[in-house]
């Protein structure tokens, strides 16, 4: 008797539970994310970093749309969409203190209608970003920015970049189930709120003290350096799988914001030594010449920034320092192409 009252009860829960998900839950939405996105929205994450003895403690967050905020901006408001890999999310850093957020802060300044919105992805070469406006951004009701900053090259230059960054899903049935439940399902969300501010925890802790290894022996190579020792007609056929790639990447993406009817800005990209390397010397030329024969517009980083100590905690990643040298850059290009 108690266990037929035992299963009855449970069979009523159940019941409960998913007519409440079925009017809350995101399951009948055209929109809904489905396996898409993984790991990449409603995140609330309590960092505790050290970059070369500076300490950053704060909450890393992406909001349920997926973009590294603070808040859910009203997406029919969003006009300006910032595109990149870990160079533009800058997770070991507070969002304020990114590219992104000094690019805001430098606006709000000049009380310029302007707030870039961060649709930044760690890992992600210009194949996730087509993806990104396969699986994500399609599922963004009344998203049309007027605009796409891509800062894009320095991923692109791995050519045996891995496609785990890049790809929506995930190849194993019982993970995708799982980014399937956790994407559509509203008791998830809520426990992940409650979770977050009751239990709050640190996420990561992380101590980066590598900037002395890194700058021994620094040389910087700026632009015209570059273009002493590289010869770029024989770098296009050395890497030629890789500059294929990449125009075909490029070409493709730019359509998909053409498709939205969207205007493009296209970033090239550094290292901590300026342009050493060979293929983001090669990348960033395809993408001036791309830019150039298509009447697009381009932020040619690498010919103005000029790298000095302390601007990166790693190869490719910024400090404080380098990203407000980086956005400084940016922005007085930026408001001179946005009208």
């Amino acid at each position: 008797m108690i266990r037929k009252i035992v299963s009855y009860n449970l069979l009523v829960l159940l019941i409960l539970v998913i007519i409440f998900e079925l009017i809350f839950g995101h399951w009948l939405e055209s929109e809904n994310f489905g396996i898409h996105m993984r790991k990449h929205r409603n995140i609330n994450e309590l960092y505790k970093i050290t970059i070369d003895n500076s300490n950053y403690q704060f909450e890393y967050k992406r909001n349920s749309n997926g973009f590294r905020s603070s808040k859910n901006e009203e997406l029919s408001n969003i006009k300006h969409v910032f595109l990149g890999g870990s160079t533009g999310n800058e997770r070991f850093l507070p969002e304020e203190l990114t590219i992104v957020g000094k690019l805001n802060t430098l606006f709000k300044k000049e009380e310029a209608d302007i707030r870039i919105i961060n649709a930044s992805v760690d890992g992600k070469t210009s194949r996730g970003h087509l993806n990104d406006f396969k699986f994500w951004f399609t599922k963004l009701k009344n998203f049309k920015p007027d605009y796409f900053i891509v800062y894009v090259g320095i991923n692109d230059a791995v050519i045996n970049q891995e496609e785990k960054y890049d790809l929506t899903f995930d190849n194993n049935i019982f993970k995708n189930l799982r980014d399937y439940v956790t994407n559509n399902s509203v008791i998830v969300e809520i426990i992940k709120k409650l979770k977050w501010r009751y239990f709050k925890t640190t996420t990561l802790k992380y101590d980066v003290d590598n900037t002395k290894d890194l700058y021994t022996n620094f040389l910087f190579i700026n632009y015209e350096e570059a273009k002493k020792i590289h010869n770029l007609k024989l770098l296009k056929l050395k890497h030629a799988n890789l500059y294929s790639r990449y125009k075909n990447r490029i070409s493709k993406l730019t359509q998909e914001i053409l498709n939205k009817k969207s205007k493009i800005i296209f970033v090239t990209q550094i290292k901590h030594n300026g342009l050493n390397d060979e293929k983001l010397f090669l990348l960033n030329e395809i993408l001036k010449e791309f830019s150039a024969k298509n009447s697009i517009d381009i932020i040619k980083l690498d010919e103005i920034y000029i790298g000095s100590k302390g601007d990166f905690y790693d190869k490719v990643h910024t400090t404080e320092q380098g990203s407000h040298k980086i956005a400084i850059i940016i922005h007085n290009k930026l408001k001179n192409l946005i009208n």
